[in-house]
Protein backbone atom coordinates (compact mmCIF):
# COMPACT_ATOMS: atom_id res chain seq x y z
CA UNK A 1 0.00 0.00 0.00
CA UNK A 2 2.89 2.55 0.97
CA UNK A 3 4.58 1.58 -2.34
CA UNK A 4 1.25 2.23 -4.25
CA UNK A 5 1.02 5.78 -2.51
CA UNK A 6 4.14 6.53 -3.05
CA UNK A 7 4.07 6.06 -6.53
CA UNK A 8 1.03 7.96 -6.91
CA UNK A 9 2.57 10.60 -5.50
CA UNK A 10 5.13 11.27 -7.83
CA UNK A 11 3.01 10.57 -10.58
CA UNK A 12 1.13 13.56 -8.91
CA UNK A 13 4.51 15.57 -8.69
CA UNK A 14 5.81 14.45 -12.56
CA UNK A 15 2.46 15.39 -14.17
CA UNK A 16 2.80 19.27 -14.65
CA UNK A 17 6.34 18.71 -15.69
CA UNK A 18 5.12 16.31 -18.32
CA UNK A 19 2.00 18.55 -19.12
CA UNK A 20 4.44 21.56 -19.30
CA UNK A 21 6.84 19.61 -21.73
CA UNK A 22 4.08 18.45 -24.21
CA UNK A 23 2.39 22.01 -24.50
CA UNK A 24 6.33 23.40 -25.08
CA UNK A 25 7.11 26.11 -26.12
CA UNK A 26 4.15 28.58 -25.63
CA UNK A 27 5.86 31.51 -25.43
CA UNK A 28 9.29 33.06 -27.27
CA UNK A 29 12.74 31.41 -26.78
CA UNK A 30 15.92 32.86 -25.86
CA UNK A 31 19.46 31.60 -26.96
CA UNK A 32 22.16 32.85 -25.07
CA UNK A 33 25.25 33.53 -26.97
CA UNK A 34 28.38 32.82 -24.56
CA UNK A 35 30.60 35.27 -26.88
CA UNK A 36 30.18 38.84 -28.69
CA UNK A 37 28.07 39.92 -31.76
CA UNK A 38 29.30 39.04 -34.94
CA UNK A 39 31.41 35.77 -33.65
CA UNK A 40 30.84 32.14 -35.44
CA UNK A 41 28.69 31.45 -32.21
CA UNK A 42 26.82 34.29 -32.45
CA UNK A 43 26.16 33.61 -36.12
CA UNK A 44 25.15 29.97 -35.56
CA UNK A 45 22.88 30.66 -32.59
CA UNK A 46 20.80 33.05 -35.06
CA UNK A 47 21.01 30.71 -38.13
CA UNK A 48 19.72 27.95 -35.57
CA UNK A 49 17.31 30.36 -34.36
CA UNK A 50 15.86 31.28 -37.70
CA UNK A 51 15.27 27.70 -38.44
CA UNK A 52 13.73 26.88 -34.83
CA UNK A 53 11.27 29.63 -34.73
CA UNK A 54 8.95 28.27 -38.04
CA UNK A 55 9.10 24.84 -36.47
CA UNK A 56 8.34 25.75 -32.67
CA UNK A 57 5.66 28.08 -34.05
CA UNK A 58 7.67 30.71 -31.35
CA UNK A 59 9.90 33.63 -32.12
CA UNK A 60 13.49 32.59 -30.66
CA UNK A 61 15.66 35.57 -29.75
CA UNK A 62 19.11 35.44 -29.44
CA UNK A 63 21.26 37.21 -27.00
CA UNK A 64 24.71 37.84 -26.62
CA UNK A 65 25.94 37.62 -23.17
CA UNK A 66 30.05 37.81 -22.85
CA UNK A 67 32.44 38.52 -20.16
CA UNK A 68 34.62 35.91 -18.40
CA UNK A 69 35.59 33.80 -21.51
CA UNK A 70 32.07 32.83 -22.03
CA UNK A 71 30.76 31.59 -18.46
CA UNK A 72 29.19 35.42 -17.95
CA UNK A 73 26.72 33.65 -20.19
CA UNK A 74 27.50 30.09 -19.51
CA UNK A 75 26.33 30.92 -15.67
CA UNK A 76 23.70 32.78 -16.40
CA UNK A 77 22.07 29.76 -18.15
CA UNK A 78 22.97 27.43 -15.60
CA UNK A 79 21.02 29.64 -13.17
CA UNK A 80 17.97 30.02 -15.33
CA UNK A 81 14.67 27.80 -15.33
CA UNK A 82 15.43 24.34 -17.04
CA UNK A 83 12.00 25.08 -18.49
CA UNK A 84 13.52 25.08 -22.08
CA UNK A 85 12.79 28.44 -22.95
CA UNK A 86 16.63 29.82 -21.80
CA UNK A 87 19.37 28.05 -23.93
CA UNK A 88 22.75 28.69 -24.75
CA UNK A 89 24.85 28.83 -27.73
CA UNK A 90 28.96 27.63 -26.74
CA UNK A 91 30.98 24.93 -26.49
CA UNK A 92 34.66 24.34 -26.00
CA UNK A 93 35.31 27.87 -24.61
CA UNK A 94 33.10 26.96 -21.58
CA UNK A 95 32.80 23.36 -21.70
CA UNK A 96 36.30 21.84 -22.45
CA UNK A 97 38.99 24.72 -21.91
CA UNK A 98 37.57 26.81 -19.71
CA UNK A 99 37.02 25.19 -16.27
CA UNK A 100 40.86 24.26 -16.23
CA UNK A 101 40.84 27.68 -17.25
CA UNK A 102 39.05 29.68 -14.29
CA UNK A 103 39.06 28.14 -10.97
CA UNK A 104 36.57 29.79 -9.19
CA UNK A 105 33.67 28.89 -11.29
CA UNK A 106 30.06 29.15 -9.34
CA UNK A 107 28.68 26.34 -11.41
CA UNK A 108 29.66 23.23 -13.15
CA UNK A 109 29.18 23.12 -16.80
CA UNK A 110 28.89 19.81 -17.96
CA UNK A 111 27.00 19.29 -14.93
CA UNK A 112 24.56 22.41 -14.51
CA UNK A 113 24.13 23.44 -18.17
CA UNK A 114 24.32 19.92 -20.13
CA UNK A 115 24.49 19.52 -23.95
CA UNK A 116 21.66 19.53 -26.28
CA UNK A 117 23.40 18.92 -29.46
CA UNK A 118 26.60 19.89 -31.07
CA UNK A 119 26.12 21.82 -34.19
CA UNK A 120 30.31 22.64 -35.66
CA UNK A 121 33.34 22.12 -35.49
CA UNK A 122 36.03 24.83 -36.81
CA UNK A 123 39.71 23.17 -37.06
CA UNK A 124 42.91 25.87 -37.13
CA UNK A 125 45.17 26.75 -39.88
CA UNK A 126 48.82 26.65 -39.00
CA UNK A 127 49.92 29.68 -41.08
CA UNK A 128 53.79 31.30 -41.23
CA UNK A 129 54.80 34.43 -42.45
CA UNK A 130 56.46 34.60 -45.86
CA UNK A 131 59.63 35.47 -44.91
CA UNK A 132 60.14 32.63 -42.57
CA UNK A 133 62.58 30.17 -44.17
CA UNK A 134 59.74 26.86 -44.19
CA UNK A 135 57.30 24.70 -46.35
CA UNK A 136 56.35 22.56 -44.42
CA UNK A 137 55.61 21.44 -41.06
CA UNK A 138 58.29 19.47 -40.82
CA UNK A 139 60.75 22.69 -41.71
CA UNK A 140 59.32 24.58 -39.15
CA UNK A 141 59.66 21.92 -36.13
CA UNK A 142 63.25 21.58 -37.61
CA UNK A 143 63.89 25.13 -37.86
CA UNK A 144 62.39 25.35 -34.08
CA UNK A 145 64.83 22.38 -32.98
CA UNK A 146 67.93 24.12 -34.65
CA UNK A 147 66.69 27.69 -32.87
CA UNK A 148 65.17 26.80 -29.12
CA UNK A 149 63.32 29.26 -27.72
CA UNK A 150 63.72 32.04 -30.44
CA UNK A 151 60.61 31.27 -32.60
CA UNK A 152 57.52 33.17 -31.94
CA UNK A 153 53.45 32.06 -31.93
CA UNK A 154 51.14 34.89 -31.69
CA UNK A 155 47.13 34.15 -30.22
CA UNK A 156 44.23 35.44 -29.07
CA UNK A 157 45.11 35.16 -25.31
CA UNK A 158 45.40 32.78 -22.98
CA UNK A 159 43.53 29.34 -22.99
CA UNK A 160 42.35 30.45 -26.84
CA UNK A 161 42.15 27.46 -29.68
CA UNK A 162 45.31 29.01 -30.83
CA UNK A 163 47.01 29.55 -28.28
CA UNK A 164 46.53 25.64 -27.27
CA UNK A 165 46.97 24.19 -30.70
CA UNK A 166 50.21 25.91 -30.44
CA UNK A 167 51.05 24.74 -26.85
CA UNK A 168 50.00 20.99 -28.15
CA UNK A 169 52.58 21.03 -31.03
CA UNK A 170 55.35 22.48 -28.62
CA UNK A 171 54.04 19.48 -26.05
CA UNK A 172 54.28 16.82 -28.97
CA UNK A 173 57.04 17.88 -30.72
CA UNK A 174 59.28 18.47 -27.70
CA UNK A 175 60.69 21.67 -28.74
CA UNK A 176 60.77 25.07 -27.27
CA UNK A 177 58.85 28.30 -28.54
CA UNK A 178 57.91 31.59 -27.34
CA UNK A 179 53.88 32.86 -26.88
CA UNK A 180 53.07 36.27 -27.86
CA UNK A 181 49.45 37.01 -26.67
CA UNK A 182 47.35 39.71 -28.47
CA UNK A 183 44.43 41.25 -27.24
CA UNK A 184 42.41 40.04 -29.89
CA UNK A 185 42.40 37.24 -32.97
CA UNK A 186 42.84 40.28 -35.97
CA UNK A 187 45.71 42.18 -33.81
CA UNK A 188 47.38 38.34 -33.71
CA UNK A 189 47.09 37.67 -37.01
CA UNK A 190 48.73 41.37 -37.83
CA UNK A 191 51.37 40.70 -35.86
CA UNK A 192 52.91 37.52 -38.54
CA UNK A 193 51.61 39.63 -41.21
CA UNK A 194 53.69 42.19 -40.36
CA UNK A 195 56.87 39.93 -39.17
CA UNK A 196 56.46 40.64 -35.60
CA UNK A 197 55.73 37.20 -34.83
CA UNK A 198 56.52 33.99 -36.71
CA UNK A 199 53.12 32.01 -37.17
CA UNK A 200 50.00 31.73 -35.37
CA UNK A 201 47.24 28.91 -35.17
CA UNK A 202 43.62 30.77 -36.42
CA UNK A 203 40.39 30.45 -38.19
CA UNK A 204 40.34 29.37 -41.94
CA UNK A 205 38.17 32.10 -43.28
CA UNK A 206 40.39 34.99 -41.09
CA UNK A 207 43.86 33.90 -43.23
CA UNK A 208 43.18 31.81 -46.26
CA UNK A 209 43.26 35.53 -48.26
CA UNK A 210 45.87 36.49 -46.73
CA UNK A 211 47.56 32.37 -48.22
CA UNK A 212 46.03 33.43 -51.54
CA UNK A 213 47.91 36.92 -52.03
CA UNK A 214 50.99 35.04 -51.08
CA UNK A 215 51.10 37.47 -47.71
CA UNK A 216 51.35 33.87 -45.29
CA UNK A 217 52.34 30.10 -45.63
CA UNK A 218 49.94 28.10 -45.06
CA UNK A 219 51.63 24.51 -43.04
CA UNK A 220 48.95 22.52 -41.27
CA UNK A 221 45.34 22.31 -40.49
CA UNK A 222 44.53 20.89 -37.11
CA UNK A 223 41.55 18.85 -37.72
CA UNK A 224 42.02 15.08 -38.09
CA UNK A 225 41.54 14.57 -41.95
CA UNK A 226 41.89 17.43 -44.42
CA UNK A 227 39.18 20.24 -44.58
CA UNK A 228 36.95 20.83 -47.24
CA UNK A 229 38.03 24.16 -46.48
CA UNK A 230 41.43 23.85 -47.47
CA UNK A 231 41.61 20.33 -49.44
CA UNK A 232 45.32 20.89 -50.70
CA UNK A 233 46.73 21.11 -46.57
CA UNK A 234 47.93 18.70 -44.96
CA UNK A 235 46.78 18.17 -41.28
CA UNK A 236 49.03 18.03 -38.22
CA UNK A 237 48.15 14.47 -37.97
CA UNK A 238 49.08 13.11 -40.94
CA UNK A 239 52.05 14.95 -41.87
CA UNK A 240 53.99 14.82 -38.27
CA UNK A 241 51.95 13.32 -35.17
CA UNK A 242 49.22 10.76 -35.96
CA UNK A 243 46.35 11.54 -33.58
CA UNK A 244 46.77 15.54 -32.99
CA UNK A 245 43.41 17.46 -33.43
CA UNK A 246 42.61 20.61 -32.16
CA UNK A 247 38.91 22.00 -33.11
CA UNK A 248 36.83 25.05 -31.89
CA UNK A 249 33.57 23.31 -31.00
CA UNK A 250 29.93 24.86 -31.16
CA UNK A 251 26.82 23.43 -29.70
CA UNK A 252 23.37 24.05 -27.97
CA UNK A 253 22.84 23.62 -24.42
CA UNK A 254 20.32 24.08 -21.57
CA UNK A 255 19.70 24.09 -17.68
CA UNK A 256 20.14 20.81 -15.69
CA UNK A 257 16.59 19.08 -15.27
CA UNK A 258 15.56 20.65 -18.61
CA UNK A 259 12.56 18.09 -18.83
CA UNK A 260 13.80 15.25 -21.35
CA UNK A 261 11.13 15.74 -24.05
CA UNK A 262 11.92 19.29 -24.87
CA UNK A 263 15.77 18.14 -24.88
CA UNK A 264 15.23 15.46 -27.97
CA UNK A 265 12.60 17.78 -29.56
CA UNK A 266 15.56 20.78 -29.77
CA UNK A 267 18.39 18.00 -30.35
CA UNK A 268 16.39 16.33 -33.46
CA UNK A 269 15.61 19.72 -34.75
CA UNK A 270 18.84 20.73 -34.65
CA UNK A 271 20.27 17.25 -36.17
CA UNK A 272 17.87 18.70 -39.32
CA UNK A 273 19.24 21.83 -39.30
CA UNK A 274 22.89 20.69 -39.45
CA UNK A 275 22.01 17.94 -41.68
CA UNK A 276 20.50 20.59 -44.54
CA UNK A 277 22.91 21.28 -47.93
CA UNK A 278 22.39 25.35 -47.56
CA UNK A 279 23.10 24.99 -43.74
CA UNK A 280 26.13 22.90 -44.85
CA UNK A 281 27.57 25.79 -47.14
CA UNK A 282 27.07 28.66 -44.83
CA UNK A 283 28.57 26.85 -42.43
CA UNK A 284 31.79 26.53 -44.37
CA UNK A 285 31.89 30.35 -45.37
CA UNK A 286 32.11 30.76 -41.16
CA UNK A 287 35.35 28.22 -41.51
CA UNK A 288 33.32 25.45 -39.82
CA UNK A 289 32.15 21.91 -40.40
CA UNK A 290 28.77 20.77 -39.76
CA UNK A 291 28.84 17.92 -37.06
CA UNK A 292 25.76 16.54 -35.33
CA UNK A 293 26.44 15.06 -31.82
CA UNK A 294 23.10 13.73 -30.00
CA UNK A 295 23.33 15.25 -26.01
CA UNK A 296 25.26 11.33 -25.23
CA UNK A 297 27.42 11.93 -27.72
CA UNK A 298 29.13 15.24 -26.96
CA UNK A 299 28.96 14.16 -22.93
CA UNK A 300 31.22 11.68 -24.33
CA UNK A 301 33.24 14.01 -26.22
CA UNK A 302 34.09 16.17 -24.10
CA UNK A 303 34.96 13.15 -21.88
CA UNK A 304 38.07 12.97 -23.74
CA UNK A 305 38.36 16.30 -25.37
CA UNK A 306 38.40 18.23 -21.47
CA UNK A 307 41.42 16.37 -19.59
CA UNK A 308 43.54 16.61 -22.55
CA UNK A 309 43.09 20.59 -22.39
CA UNK A 310 43.34 20.14 -18.84
CA UNK A 311 46.92 18.28 -18.81
CA UNK A 312 48.30 20.94 -21.36
CA UNK A 313 47.01 24.25 -19.50
CA UNK A 314 48.63 22.44 -16.10
CA UNK A 315 51.73 22.27 -18.04
CA UNK A 316 51.63 25.67 -19.63
CA UNK A 317 50.85 27.23 -16.40
CA UNK A 318 48.07 29.00 -18.44
CA UNK A 319 45.40 30.61 -16.39
CA UNK A 320 42.33 33.03 -16.41
CA UNK A 321 41.43 33.88 -13.21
Amino acid sequence: MRIRDTLFASLVLLAPTLASAQSWPTKPVHILVSSGAGGTADILARMVGERLAPVLGQPVIVENRPGAGGHLGAGLVARAQPDGYTLLMSGSPTHSVGPHLFKRLTYEPMRDVPPVAMIAVAPNLLVAKSSLPVKSLADLIALAREKPGQLTYSSAGNGTSGHLAAELLKSTARIDMRHVPYKSGPEAVTGVLTGDVDFIFFTVPAVLPQVEAGKLRALAITSLARSELVPDVPTVAGAEFPGFEVLGWYALFAPRETPKPVVAKLSAEVEKIVRSPDIHDKLLQLGAEPRYMSPEQVIAFVAVESPKWGQLIRESGASAD
